[in-house]
């Protein structure tokens, strides 16, 4: 469904179009499965980092006690990132990119909790407006660059990108421009470049994620499958490599 208008189509309403949406969408996932049969490693390393949220979420392996913050927070990345993922592949992308976004969000918190405990004792004990005024997304990022700049993982430049492109309206919003031919496009189409540069960028920030996690919940040999794969990514040509640009 692209955004130019075709009197000659029908469009369906009532429960044909909620049969259509669902008809459209396992036809998109069949192709989103081609689309992502280069992208191995790229996969295995969400599907890793996916497994250790998910752990440390549940208290899998082991409960540390305590009011589970990090545990809630892990969580809420874990189902967000399976919601990227699945928009993704029945060609949502800036609905799953809007997603990304959030996770950036919990990301930059976490990396923010092991470098600076004083800010996260007065983020545990704040109430909703303090956490509005001295933990917004733009203040963590700046107590992060404070202490340990290489530590953020979603970075100003990030942040407005995915603000700018996939979150916030404006005069020039077009939904899901994503192939070189500049068409926006109405509902889920599969697009190359748009496949790819979600995934990089969800696998990216889960990476990122997912490396703190699973070093503070002692999986070390999730940590060693992490590296492991992103030392086979980097060393990759660069014609050949698709998926997480992260670096250990």
């Amino acid at each position: 469904m692209t955004t130019r208008k075709d009197s000659h189509v029908r469009i369906p309403s009532g429960l044909e179009h909620i049969k259509m949406l669902d008809d459209i969408a396992e036809h998109n996932r069949k192709l989103s499965v081609k689309e992502l049969e280069s992208a191995t490693t790229a996969l295995a390393l969400l599907g890793t980092s996916l497994s250790v949220l998910y752990q440390a979420s549940t208290c899998h392996r082991k409960c540390f006690g305590g009011p589970h913050v990090l545990e809630g927070l892990c969580g809420r990345a874990y189902n967000l990132a399976c919601g990227s993922y699945l928009l993704i592949c029945r060609g949502f992308y800036d609905e799953a990119l809007n997603l990304v976004r959030s996770i950036g969000e919990i990301a930059n918190l976490i990396s923010l909790s092991v470098v600076d405990k004083e800010a996260l004792r007065k983020w545990l004990q704040s109430d909703v407006k303090t956490r509005i005024r001295e933990f917004g997304p733009a203040k963590v990022r700046k107590l992060l660059a404070r202490h340990e700049p290489f530590l953020t993982c979603a970075d100003q430049n990030w942040y407005t990108r995915f603000c700018e492109n996939y979150t916030h309206v404006h005069p020039g919003t077009k939904p899901n421009v994503h192939n070189p031919d500049g068409k926006a496009y109405v509902g889920g189409i599969v697009q190359h470049d748009g496949i790819k540069l979600a995934i990089d960028e969800l696998t990216n920030v889960i990476t990122h994620l997912a490396m703190f996690v699973s070093k503070y919940t002692q999986m070390d040999d999730l940590f060693s499958e992490i590296r492991a794969l992103i030392r086979s990514q980097n060393d990759k040509p660069a014609s050949e490599a698709t998926g997480s640009g992260a670096t250990t």
